[in-house]
């Protein structure tokens, strides 16, 4: 069973909201869900992504605007980099609409703004980023804003 999602914060807050980078994947994926970030407004997300990254040690971060880039700097031979968006598409405007914030779960199915674009994926970035201990390349992970726009 899945933990009961927390609430939707719209507004960037004036402490970011504290990500567990080791709970269960989905869970982190409603949590990152639950953050409201429509292109344009990443902010709040971009501010708790890169507090959990930073208690991760042994990562290397640069933040511009909303686009965080984390680095491993393990001296290793090959790099591997892997990217997703923070962003999404503006919140739907019909009324029962299951892709909106905050998420729902319906049995173990997951719905919600970002749910498979791009947030899933984000969340497993996270969890790599802080599992990965001792990575025979180095990794760059890369968290950029403003993707669902023109």
């Amino acid at each position: 069973m899945h933990s009961k999602p927390s609430p939707a914060n719209p507004a960037a807050p004036a402490t970011p909201i504290d990500l567990d980078l080791r709970e269960d994947v989905a869970d982190l994926t409603a949590r990152l869900m639950d953050i409201e970030s429509v292109s344009g407004n990443e902010t709040a997300l971009a501010d708790a992504i890169e507090a959990a990254l930073r208690r991760i040690p042994g990562l290397s971060l640069h933040r511009d605007g909303d686009s965080i880039v984390a680095r491993t700097t393990l001296g290793r031979a090959e790099r591997v980099i892997l990217a997703g968006h923070l962003d999404t598409v503006p919140l739907p405007t019909t009324p029962g609409a299951r892709g909106t914030v905050p998420v729902s779960w319906e049995g173990e199915t997951l719905y919600g703004r970002g749910a498979t674009d791009m947030k899933g994926g984000v969340a497993v970035q996270l969890a790599l980023a802080a599992t990965l201990q001792d990575p025979n390349r180095d990794v760059t992970y890369i968290f950029y804003d403003h993707e669902e726009v023109e």
